[in-house]
């Protein structure tokens, strides 16, 4: 037998109100409708469920039973209803999110921050590497999505970019009273004479000027240029702590150095069109977005517009105000600063 579930609704609802007039309100539907779909239940069961009288509407002995089984039907439907708006409305889910360096360190922790004070239900996991493991564990289905660098992943056919972020734009970071400093005019055949501190593998539209330069600027007077790069880093932290004491640089947005540029210790030395992100939110081809996944991209894209919108106004001071163009002071001695090591710690004696 085949019982249409609406109709299990409308005799539960009949039973409870005992009144046509009053169960039609409360399913929000004409009594007339109620009517038909009761009797369409009663010919389907083919039995009678309902005694009409005077005094309303009675259960028959065997609607008694069947409206006892309905009513748990309908019970345990509405509580899968329940359920089902809960994960709607994120109140429960599991959510694992991989970031490149960068963004785990710059859009990462205040996209992430936003979305778990509105979304407390939601377990939140974010995971740290490179573009290549990301897009394994995407496969994987180790991770349901990921941030970053969408060049670096390659055209791959299971993967798909679902959100192009803006460009953040970046610069050359140095410290304060770098040797450059003391120059009119940098280029970056100038820079590569320095150690370059890298974070994460630099993507075609970045490395091919650099290695331009570098072709063009194979020695110096001093010796040969300096391994590229020169030193590698984990983190852009352990990148930042590295220039302020050497001269070294490593490539960055301001927003990254905003206390280090309020006190003193770290200047932009030089902007390029090609120093900028280009990140990417990528899933798995054809798998269909949660609604912790929606939010969370929902998340990530105000964040960055508000990550967008400070580093703008960062430049505009440090790059085109007056900021950028005080004189540098003299450069301290070199005695009493920490100890470098490698070419680093030897350039600008």
């Amino acid at each position: 037998m085949k019982v249409k579930f609406h109709l299990l609704r409308q005799a539960t609802a009949l039973a409870e109100h005992g009144s046509f007039s009053r169960a039609a309100e409360s399913l929000n539907v004409s009594q007339p409708a109620l009517s038909r779909g009761i009797k369409e239940l009663e010919d389907q069961v083919g039995i009678a469920l309902f005694n009409r009288n005077r005094s309303g509407n009675e259960l028959t002995d065997f609607g008694r039973v069947f409206i006892q089984h309905a009513a748990e039907l309908v019970s345990g439907a509405a509580d899968l209803e329940r359920e089902v708006a809960l994960a709607k409305d994120l109140a429960t889910g599991d959510l694992s999110v991989g970031m490149g360096p960068y963004v785990s360190e710059t859009l990462g922790p205040i996209c992430t921050a936003e979305f778990v004070a509105a979304h407390p239900g939601v377990r939140t996991k974010i995971v740290v590497d490179s573009p290549t493991a990301m897009a394994r564990m995407l496969r994987n289905r180790t991770i349901d999505l990921m941030v970053g660098e969408s060049s670096l992943v390659g055209p791959e056919e299971d993967l798909e970019a679902i959100e192009h972020l803006p460009p953040i734009p970046g610069c050359v970071l140095t410290r304060t009273h770098h040797p450059l400093r003391q120059r009119s005019k940098i280029s970056m055949s100038d820079l590569l004479e320095f150690p370059f501190a890298q974070v994460v593998m630099l993507p075609p539209r970045v490395l091919k000027p650099i290695l331009a330069a570098r072709r063009s600027t194979r020695t110096r007077p001093s010796g040969p240029l300096p391994q590229f790069p020169a030193i590698e880093c984990p983190t852009l932290d352990f990148a930042i702590k590295i220039i302020r004491s050497s001269d070294a640089f490593t490539f960055g947005a301001l927003h990254t150095v905003r206390d280090e540029l309020e006190r003193g210790e770290v200047t932009p030395l030089l902007h390029e069109p090609w120093l900028r992100s280009e990140w990417a939110v990528l899933r798995l081809r054809r798998r269909t977005l949660s609604p912790a996944m929606t939010a969370f991209i929902e998340t990530l894209r105000s964040s960055h517009t508000l990550l967008l919108q400070q580093e703008m106004e960062l430049r505009s001071r440090w790059i085109n105000g007056q900021a950028s163009s005080a004189p540098a002071k003299k450069a301290p001695s070199a005695r009493g600063k920490r100890p470098t090591t490698g070419s680093a710690g030897r350039r600008g004696r």
